[in-house]
């Protein structure tokens, strides 16, 4: 069986029907109408073209390249923790400024593309919360626009954005501006849905109600829908920002620049410290916007689960609306039973001392702590070298550093913490309690300890330790003793009653923590790349006394050069010097954070309920664990702060101190779900004897 079809050869036979070469004979030029409507639009409808493009290019212009590219980043970290504390609450904008503080610190090419990035992502949120929301409401309110709008969503949705990307290309380049439209039509649909199903969702009973009593459409629409549907449209713009997020690769792939570029390109070249970087990067952004944009009370769980959910719903984001919430616990502030516990003379005592260990601490960072040279810095920075007779305070870069200024901030956290129980027991902020002075005095102990054994530098000539450091490790002790002993008399207990049972789970993830940390102490802590010249004195006394041969015998000054040339040249490093946290050529603060793990870990036990089960043994415990912890947490931070901070080019801290400071954050962790639930404990009346009772308000309901 023939098939007729267009022929280029007359002699040659039409294929069979049931041959897949008759798949050529055939010549229907769809890619060639496409590219003629694309040809004709360019020619008859630019005006039009030039009209969708402006707001795009304007926004993204004013925004990206004239606001956030050209603001210094300090003030754009600021900005964003006003956003986070107005739109959420403290605790979120004050991880918006550290986390984009982060990503400043990686560098300038990475906060750039990070600016790059939130204004990407911003202009194509607001614009699809522009057109989507008053979408959403006609949605909403007009049963024909719905079905209208409703397969033109599902057709935005089911077609990959390879697809629609094309038109966008044609039309408008490669650039940020056709990646910000491809963005919007994919982010969009989850808006636009929500916002009609929050509409849909406003009580029947409500809205009659409001036209009974005479109020015109326009304030039924603003005074009674929109307010009840808010929570479906902040859901909406949420879930918008979470799909933009997901497109940023897509995004790079269309030159739109940003983080997603960098994370495409280390890709391409395999470069493994760009990619990881740009990833911190790409992670702290993300999370940043997520936790900014969601609802009140949105507590569905992490970024990655968030965005899963986000692309696996995103035909039916409705899913993801909570219809009801959760039953809570009544919070202390709504149960006015009783009064909290006053100062007790048995607490004045160890209060008073450890004030005065806590003064002593931050005092020292105005007092010298190190001369020729910083016992951490000079491993990174080649100017401590020629530092003999110079001493330094506790905040100098080759003083104390990052240690002095740990130092003064715990310490100062530790003063806060006695001041405001003495004026205001039970009523500050959660951690500026006895506890919380646990945490932070211990932890400055365990630093300056650390300090102590690690052995300093061997490059800086005249090193010795300033009575600073001495006083820092003195007064850490006694505000140590002192909050341990103000623990033991304060009056807190839990908001809840504490399980009874041994805590595995605890000894399990401290643990873990203590292996994590143990192979962060054997793992690298310096990354010298740096190639350039280590110079004894012995090497410089040579060579001075070369040079001085060479002034004196002007004639042999070549050769006397030419020796000068070979010592500099058998000095040269050409090698990666790679030193662990336990080496000897090191500061060995590796080692001595995991024999604190070790301590921890025996604490941990007694935190866990191995000797006693009672709440206020393991409360206890659990404090000095979580010190411990806090401890390990500042080793590594000081180490690696100090080198971010003053350190040469191509010198690095090594990953083994970032692992023992991740190991720190856990065995920490492990502790708070026990921590978190004591506060000052309320004095309540028993109605029986007339005696008074020191219990939890919450624990007495």
């Amino acid at each position: 069986m023939s098939l007729i079809a267009q022929q280029t050869n007359p002699e040659t036979p039409s294929p069979s029907i049931s041959d897949n070469a008759v798949l050529d004979e055939f010549e229907i030029p769809f890619g060639q109408w496409i590219d003629q409507a694309v040809d004709w639009t360019e020619n008859n409808l630019e005006p039009v073209l030039n009209i969708i493009e402006w707001p795009f290019d304007q926004l993204i212009s004013v925004i990206v390249v004239d606001t956030l590219k050209a603001v210094s980043w300090v003030w754009v970290a600021l900005a964003f923790f006003v956003i986070g504390t107005l739109s959420r609450n403290l605790k979120v904008g004050t991880f918006a400024a550290i986390g984009l503080g982060i990503c400043g610190i990686l560098g300038n090419a990475y906060w750039i593309q990070t600016a790059a990035t939130i204004g990407f992502i911003g202009v194509a949120v607001f614009l699809c919360a522009i057109i989507g929301i008053p979408l959403g409401i006609a949605c909403g309110r007009i049963d024909g626009v719905w079905n209208t709008v409703r397969p033109v969503l599902d057709a935005m949705q089911v077609v990959h954005s390879f697809v629609y990307m094309l038109p966008f290309v044609y039309f408008f380049g490669i650039g940020e501006v056709s990646a910000t439209m491809v963005t919007m039509v994919f982010a969009l649909p989850p808006l636009v849905r929500l916002t009609n199903l929050g509409i849909r969702q406003v009580p029947s009973d409500v809205v009659e109600a409001s036209r009974a009593y005479g109020a015109p459409e326009r304030r039924v629409l603003f005074d009674v829908q929109f307010p009840l549907a808010r929570p479906a449209i902040m859901t909406g713009i949420n879930q918008t920002l979470l799909l933009a997020i997901s497109m940023l690769a897509i995004a790079a792939i269309m030159g739109a620049g940003g983080l997603g570029t960098l994370l495409f390109r280390a890709i391409q070249n395999q470069d493994v410290a760009a990619g990881g970087a740009s990833g911190l990067a790409f992670f702290l952004v993300a999370v940043i916007l997520d936790r900014i944009s969601q609802r009140d009370g949105d507590e569905s769980g992490g970024l990655l689960k968030r965005i899963r959910l986000a692309w696996a719903h995103r035909r039916d984001p409705e899913t993801l609306l909570k219809t009801h919430e959760p039953n809570k616990a009544p919070a202390e502030s709504d149960i006015d039973y009783g009064k909290i516990a006053s100062i007790s003379s048995s607490e004045r005592v160890p209060m008073v001392i450890t004030a005065a260990g806590a003064l002593l601490t931050v005092l020292s960072v105005l007092l010298p702590w190190t001369s020729g040279g910083g016992f951490l810095s000079a491993y990174g920075r080649r100017t401590d070298e020629t530092l003999v007779g110079e001493s330094f305070n506790g905040l100098a870069a080759s003083g104390g550093s990052w240690v002095g200024i740990l130092v003064a901030v715990l310490g100062s956290f530790v003063l806060l913490s006695v001041a405001i129980t003495s004026l205001s027991p039970g009523r500050g902020p959660r951690w500026l309690t006895a506890d919380g002075a646990v945490i932070a005095a211990l932890a400055v102990s365990v630093m300056m300890a650390a300090y102590f054994l690690a052995r300093p530098s061997h490059l800086a000539v005249g090193q010795n330790t300033g009575s600073g450091a001495i006083l820092a490790l003195i007064g850490s002790v006694i505000a140590t003793i002192g909050a341990v002993w103000w623990i033991q008399h304060a009056p807190h207990s839990p908001l809840h009653p504490i399980s009874d049972n041994f805590s595995w789970g605890q000894v399990f993830g401290a643990v873990a923590a203590s292996l994590l940390i143990g192979v962060g102490a054997i793992s690298i802590w310096s990354y010298d790349i740096r190639g350039d010249v280590i110079i004894t004195p012995e090497v410089q006394a040579q060579i001075d006394d070369l040079l001085a041969k060479s002034e004196l015998d002007p004639r042999q000054s070549s050769v006397y050069g030419a020796q000068v040339s070979t010592i500099y040249n058998s000095l040269k490093r050409s090698d990666k010097i790679l030193i662990s946290g336990t080496s000897s050529e090191g500061t060995s603060l590796g080692t001595w954070a995991y024999v604190t793990s070790l301590v921890a870990l025996g604490s941990t036990l007694l935190a866990a309920g191995v000797m006693s089960t009672t709440e206020r043994f393991r409360w206890r415990w659990n404090t000095i664990t979580a010190g411990f912890g806090a401890g390990i947490v500042c080793i590594a931070f000081a180490w690696i702060a100090t080198h971010v901070r003053s350190a040469d080019d191509n010198y690095f801290s090594g990953v083994g101190s970032f692992l023992v400071l991740v190991g720190g954050v856990v065995l920490v962790s492990t502790t708070l779900p026990v921590l978190r639930e004591f506060r000052r404990a309320k004095i309540f009346k028993d109605t029986d004897d007339e005696t008074t009772l020191p219990r939890n308000p919450i624990t007495a309901v």
